[in-house]
């Protein structure tokens, strides 16, 4: 029983594998078919592409063509209207051309009675010429004559002159000595009353004619000089001048004392006033330097800068050296830099002493003058700041400046030859008065 089992379960296995081999081979026959109609399908398809391809070059060669006749229709519509637009102008100026034609030649006929009553007039006007030319040749006569008279006059004068010149010449040689003989008489006069001890009035009062040969007198008078020379020096008036002296030693030791005093009191003074000086300087001068860096630092935007004392021991004696370097240069002083670079250092330490000490005014003469474009727009914005406390006058060319910082523009004009005009603008606030006339040019 078990073996026939075993011997049907073979049989039926048997009948499986056969038809599973049945079904493989349909598979495989069936795969194969459908390859075969897959590649008729894959060629159908490429031919499909390409008509479908070429179908799109023809639509797209189609659409260029269409839009280029759309092109050209445009145009040639665009064209006949301005031709129609230029055939009614032209009709129009023709027409006006014709218009104008006529008006010139009615000017010309006005024109040529005008050119002959100008010729007239220039007729009479030749013959009064030519009767004014005649007075003018008998004036220039006259003042040939008057120069020549003149001439002469001026001679005159200078001889005048010059005689005047010799008389005052001579006239104060003669005052001159005048003033000599007064001098030496004034002088002999002192001696003679010292000599005598009396004025001269009494001495002229009492005197005495004296019967004698002037050589004679000469002659002894000589004689007691010598004697009086023999006997050396003599001076009566020793004691009183010994006093008088000693008195004169007394007052100018004591204006010596005072003034030695004095001397030190103003050294006192002046020591003081060193140390004050140097104080305020110093403080002044930090509080300077400090402003001017940051001045310095938002106008170039970086770099490096920075004041110094060329003698740190005595600072109110020596130069002050100021040092810049932008950025991307070397420090360095101030004469290297560049004519806009050096003006922009100029406006950090002006505006770093107003920063110090504000001022109430300040007139600046066309400092943005070498400043570009960006610098420019950096002094503004400083402008603008410091507007707020100090009262800019700025003369300037450069329109940005009027523009962006101004409150008020005053521009001279000449509408008329030699005759200038102030023009006043209010940027911001009240308007102020539009014109006024000025002077002649």
């Amino acid at each position: 029983a078990l073996a026939a089992q075993l011997t049907g379960r073979r049989d039926a296995l048997s009948a499986r594998v056969r038809d599973g081999a049945d079904a493989l081979a349909q598979a495989r026959d069936a795969i194969t078919a459908a390859a075969a109609a897959t590649a008729a399908a894959r060629t159908a398809l490429g031919s499909a592409e390409q008509r479908q391809d070429a179908a799109r070059e023809t639509r797209s060669a189609a659409q260029v063509a269409h839009a280029q006749a759309e092109a050209r229709r445009t145009v040639a519509a665009e064209r006949c209207e301005r031709l129609a637009r230029e055939r009614d102008s032209a009709s129009s100026r023709l027409e006006s051309l014709h218009h104008e034609l006529e008006a010139l030649a009615a000017d010309d006929a006005q024109r040529v009675r005008e050119m002959s009553g100008w010729r007239e007039e220039l007729a009479i006007r030749t013959e009064a010429l030519a009767g004014a030319e005649a007075a003018l040749a008998a004036a220039e006569t006259h003042v040939h004559d008057a120069d020549a008279a003149l001439s002469t006059a001026d001679h005159a004068l200078d001889a005048a002159r010059h005689a005047a010149s010799q008389t005052a010449d001579a006239l104060h040689q003669a005052e001159l000595r005048h003033s000599d003989l007064s001098g030496r008489r004034t002088a002999i006069r002192g001696r003679l009353e010292a000599e005598w001890r009396r004025p001269l009035d009494d001495l002229f009062a009492s005197y005495t004619p004296v019967e004698a040969d002037d050589d004679a007198l000469r002659a002894e008078a000589d004689a007691l000089r010598q004697q009086i020379e023999s006997l050396g020096p003599v001076n009566p008036l020793a004691i009183e001048e010994h006093i008088e002296e000693q008195k004169r030693l007394e007052q100018i030791e004591t204006q010596r004392n005072d003034i030695a005093q004095a001397r030190d009191s103003l050294q006192q003074a002046i020591r003081e006033i060193d140390v004050t000086a140097r104080e305020m300087f110093l403080k002044t001068f930090d509080e300077v330097r400090a402003h001017f860096r940051h001045i310095f630092l938002t106008l170039f935007g970086g770099g490096e800068c920075d004041l110094r004392l060329e003698n740190p021991e005595a600072p109110l004696d020596c130069d002050i050296e100021i040092h810049a370097s932008p950025r991307g240069k070397k420090t360095q002083r101030i004469h290297l830099l560049s004519s806009g670079e050096r003006a922009l250092v100029a406006l950090s330490l002006l505006f770093g002493i107003f920063l110090t000490k504000p001022s109430p005014f300040c007139l600046l003469d066309e400092v943005d003058a070498p400043l570009d474009d960006q610098n420019v727009g950096r002094f503004v914005r400083m402008l603008n700041e410091f507007k707020k406390h100090t009262q800019f006058i700025v003369i300037t060319h450069n329109p940005r400046t009027t523009t962006e910082a101004s409150d008020a523009v005053y521009g001279v004009t000449m509408q008329e030859p030699g005759v200038s005009s102030l023009v006043s603008v209010r940027m911001r606030g009240p308007a102020v008065d539009s014109t006024e006339p000025g002077a002649a040019a």
